[in-house]
């Protein structure tokens, strides 16, 4: 199987070194000098401009966009490039933060979306693609990522609100499971089924690494919202093997970068 990742950080690269094993997968970078620290970790890693054509399109199976770029200008231009692949999986990084928070609880086909935010007009726009499925993550975390610091320097803000995340593994779990399962052209939930309030979470998370709780914000800006993955676990079947509770920080798919 041979898979190309837009995108080289902290997932793209958790990915490339959980699937390893599993067939040719190529990296993408604008920096040559990270691009040459990757290489040197035994990745495969192109240098590539968002927007510009792909050196490796004709090559692969699958193309997984895990970019933080909220430019819709370069997936115009990059969704012509794809045209000529109509064949080609695609699967696009985007966030539950197309949902606003309205305290409600949201599934996939939720009428309450913020249709101008950048990522949703992304998705749209590359959804023109046949084989396009948008995968709405949570708050990602894990390795690297441990949510005891998320507020190290500021005060929780909305701490009524429930949180929406997603652990590494499951993370990396759910696309390959997209993957194996050959599912295309779906918007797919992708959050851990626990959703316990800011307030409660975050001070727990801190502690339990042996930090002082963070403050609590005394505005609450939001009520926040709930995200529904029943999609993903129920409909399609993928079992959630992480915790939001306890963080691999030693995970073998993420190798804190030189």
């Amino acid at each position: 199987m041979n898979i190309g990742i837009i995108g080289s950080g902290w997932l793209a690269q958790a990915m490339a070194r959980a699937w390893r094993a599993k067939g040719q997968i190529t990296l993408t970078t604008r920096d040559s000098e990270k691009q040459q620290q990757l290489i040197d970790q035994g990745f495969n890693c192109v240098i590539y401009e968002l927007g510009d054509e792909l050196p490796f399109l004709a090559s692969i199976d699958t193309l997984i966009i895990a970019t933080t770029s909220k430019q819709l200008n370069a997936h115009q231009s990059l969704i012509k490039h794809l045209e000529q692949f109509p064949d080609l999986k695609i699967l696009f990084t985007s966030s539950t933060s197309v949902y606003p928070n309205d305290s409600k609880t949201h599934a996939e086909d939720s009428k309450q979306v913020i249709t101008d935010h950048p990522l949703y007009l992304i998705e749209q726009c590359l959804q023109q693609h046949p084989e396009t499925t948008v995968i709405r993550c949570g708050g990602l975390i894990g390795p690297g990522r441990h949510p005891g610091r998320f507020f190290r320097d500021k005060p929780i803000p909305s701490p009524h609100a429930p949180v929406n995340l997603l652990p590494l593994v499951d993370a990396v779990g759910v696309y390959w499971f997209i993957i194996e399962q050959n599912i295309g052209n779906m918007t797919i939930n992708a959050c851990h089924h626990e959703h316990p309030t800011k307030g409660e979470y975050y001070p727990k998370m801190a502690k339990s690494i042996g930090l002082k709780p963070p403050t609590i914000s005394q505005h609450n800006s939001n009520p926040g919202k709930t995200v529904n993955s029943r999609l993903l676990t129920e409909a399609l079947g993928y079992a959630m093997q992480g915790s939001i509770w306890e963080i691999d920080v030693q995970s073998n798919i993420w190798v804190k970068p030189r």
